[in-house]
C-alpha cells in the first residue's frame, strides 16, 4: 500500500510541476508576442518618419526650385531680354524672306561668281540678322550699364549658326548640307549652355549587348559619324580626280572612266576602314566575320558585283564608252556615262535608260561607234513601170549628194531591188558619221528631195491598183450600171 501512495504522490507531483510549467510557457509566449508587437509598430514608425522625411525633402528642394527659376529665370531683367530676343526672331526671320527673293540666281553662266555670292547670302540672311540685332543690344546694355546675359548667349549661338551655315553651303545636297548644319549647331548649343557633357553621359549610359561585349548608344552615333565625314571626304577627293581625269587630254573617255572608277571605290573603302578606326573600333575583328561576308556577298550581293566587275571589263575592253551610239533591245541612244552598277543611253526622244553592266556583257549590243563611226542608211522608193528606171536611180543619187549630212565617201548608191506588184522597187543607201544626231531626220530630208526632183521631172510614184474581174452580175444591177 505504501508503494502504491508513493508513486501516487511522485505522479501528482510531476504533473503540478508539469503544470507550472506549461503556465511558464504560456506566459513567455505572450510576452514575446507583445515584444514583437511593439517592434512591429517601432518599425512603422520608422518607415511613417522616414517618409515625412522624404516629403519634407522634395518640398524643400521644390521650394528651393522655384525660388531659383523666380530668382534667376523669371526676373524682371531676363523677361525684358526675352522679349528683346523673340523680337529680334520675328524681325530676322520677315527680313531674311525678303533677302531670299530680292537676291534670286541668275540662269546665265557668266553669271557664276554673283551666284554664289548669292547663295550665300541667302543661307546666312537669318543668322547675320540675329547677329546684328543681338549686337545692338548688346551695345545699349553696356551704355546703361545693365547685365545682359540672356542676350550675349543668343549672340554666341546666332553666331556659331552663321560660321556653321558658311560650312555647310559647300555640301552639295541641300537635305544632307541643312540636316549637317542643325546636328553641329546642336551640339554647339549644348557645348556652350554646359549640358554637352550630361548628354555624352547619358548617351554612354545605354548599353547593347552583353557585359562583355557591350556598345553603347554613343559609340554607334560617333562611329555612323566618322564614317559618315570619311566618306564624304572620300566623295570631294574622287570628284576633284575625276575633273583632273576629264580634263586631261592625254587619256581616253574610257581610260578616264575607268580611273575615276577605281579611284572613287578604292577611297570609299579606305573612308568606311579609317572612319571605323578612328572612334576605337579593332578592324582584325572583321576577319571572324570573313566566312558570313563572304556568304552575303554571294547571295544577297550577287548582282551588284557583277555589275561592278561588268562595268570595270567595259571600260577595259572599250567595248562600251561614253559617247558611242548602241543598239540595246530595238532602242538606239547614246551613252551618257558609265557607273558602277548601270550605263546611261540617253534616246533621241530624250528618255535615258538605264541598263544594267552585265546585261550589255551577256547580251547582244550594237554599237555604231565602236571601231568607225560611219553607218549606212537604206531608203525604198517605188517608181512606175512606164518611168525610164536609170534617171529615176540618177536623181536618187543627185537628192542624197545634196543633202547636208549625206557623206561624199563612200558615194551614195541607188539600187534595183525587184520588181513589185504596183512599182519597180529601187533602193537608195547613204552613209552618215554622226548617227547620234538621228538617222530618220537625215532620211526624211533625203526622201524630201527625191520627192521634188520627181516631181520635176515627171516621174510618177505609183499607188496600188486593183482590177475586179466579176464572173456574174444580174440583170438589173447591170441596166443599172448602164443607166448610170
Amino acid at each position: 500500500m505504501l508503494g502504491e501512495n508513493e508513486a501516487y504522490r511522485v505522479v501528482g507531483v510531476s504533473e503540478i510541476r508539469l503544470s507550472r510549467t506549461s503556465s511558464l510557457l504560456s506566459d513567455a509566449s505572450g510576452v514575446m508576442n507583445e515584444c514583437n508587437v511593439a517592434d512591429q509598430k517601432d518599425k512603422d514608425l520608422i518607415e511613417t518618419s522616414k517618409e515625412l522625411l522624404e516629403t519634407s525633402k522634395d518640398l524643400i528642394e521644390t521650394g528651393m526650385v522655384q525660388d531659383w527659376v523666380m530668382m534667376h529665370v523669371f526676373t524682371l531683367e531676363r523677361i525684358v531680354q526675352y522679349g528683346l530676343v523673340i523680337l529680334g526672331l520675328v524681325l530676322a526671320v520677315y527680313a531674311s524672306q525678303w533677302v531670299r527673293r530680292r537676291f534670286l540666281a541668275q540662269t546665265v553662266e557668266q553669271f557664276r561668281l554673283q551666284n554664289l555670292l548669292y547663295r550665300l547670302l541667302r543661307r546666312l540672311a537669318f543668322p547675320l540678322l540675329l547677329v546684328f540685332w543681338t549686337s545692338l543690344l548688346i551695345v545699349v546694355y553696356e551704355v546703361l550699364a545693365k547685365p545682359y546675359l540672356i542676350i550675349n548667349t543668343v549672340n554666341n549661338l546666332a553666331i556659331a549658326w552663321a560660321l556653321i551655315r558658311l560650312a555647310s553651303a559647300f555640301i552639295s545636297n541641300p537635305t544632307i548640307s541643312r540636316s549637317v548644319a542643325t546636328f553641329i549647331w546642336g551640339v554647339t548649343a549644348l557645348a556652350m549652355l554646359g549640358y554637352l557633357p550630361k548628354v555624352v553621359e547619358w548617351l554612354e549610359s545605354i548599353k547593347i549587348g552583353t557585359e562583355k561585349d557591350s556598345l553603347s548608344l554613343y559609340d554607334i552615333i560617333t562611329s555612323t559619324l566618322s564614317v559618315a565625314v570619311f566618306v564624304w571626304l572620300a566623295l570631294v577627293v574622287a570628284s576633284m580626280i575625276e575633273r583632273t581625269l576629264q580634263n586631261n587630254p592625254n587619256l581616253s573617255v574610257s581610260a578616264q572612266a575607268l580611273l575615276a572608277k577605281i579611284s572613287k571605290f578604292t577611297l570609299l573603302m579606305l573612308a568606311f576602314l579609317f572612319g571605323l578606326n578612328a572612334v576605337g573600333v579593332n578592324l582584325t575583328t572583321f576577319a571572324v566575320f570573313g566566312g558570313a561576308i563572304a556568304v552575303g556577298i554571294g547571295l544577297g550581293l550577287q548582282k551588284v558585283f557583277s555589275n561592278l566587275i561588268a562595268g570595270i571589263i567595259l571600260l577595259m575592253d572599250k567595248s562600251i564608252k561614253p559617247g558611242d551610239t548602241i543598239v540595246y533591245s530595238g532602242r538606239y541612244g547614246r551613252v551618257n556615262s558609265l557607273s558602277a552598277r548601270y550605263v546611261s543611253m540617253i534616246t533621241r526622244d530624250g528618255i535615258e535608260y538605264l541598263i544594267p553592266n552585265d546585261e550589255l556583257i551577256n547580251h547582244q549590243v550594237e554599237n555604231w561607234s565602236y571601231s568607225d563611226t560611219n553607218v549606212r542608211l537604206k531608203i525604198s522608193v517605188g517608181v512606175h513601170y512606164q518611168t525610164d528606171v536609170k534617171k529615176a536611180m540618177a536623181l536618187c543619187i543627185e537628192a542624197a549628194q545634196e543633202t547636208p549630212r549625206v557623206l561624199k565617201s563612200p558615194t551614195p548608191v541607188c539600187l534595183l531591188k525587184g520588181f513589185g506588184d504596183n512599182s519597180v522597187d529601187l533602193e537608195q543607201r547613204i552613209w552618215v558619221s554622226d548617227p547620234m544626231n538621228g538617222c530618220a531626220n537625215v532620211k526624211s530630208a533625203v526622201m524630201v528631195r527625191i520627192w521634188e526632183k520627181f516631181r520635176t521631172h515627171g516621174i510618177e510614184i505609183p499607188y496600188p491598183q486593183r482590177d475586179l474581174h466579176l464572173r456574174s452580175i444580174a440583170p438589173e444591177c447591170l441596166a443599172e450600171l448602164i443607166k448610170d
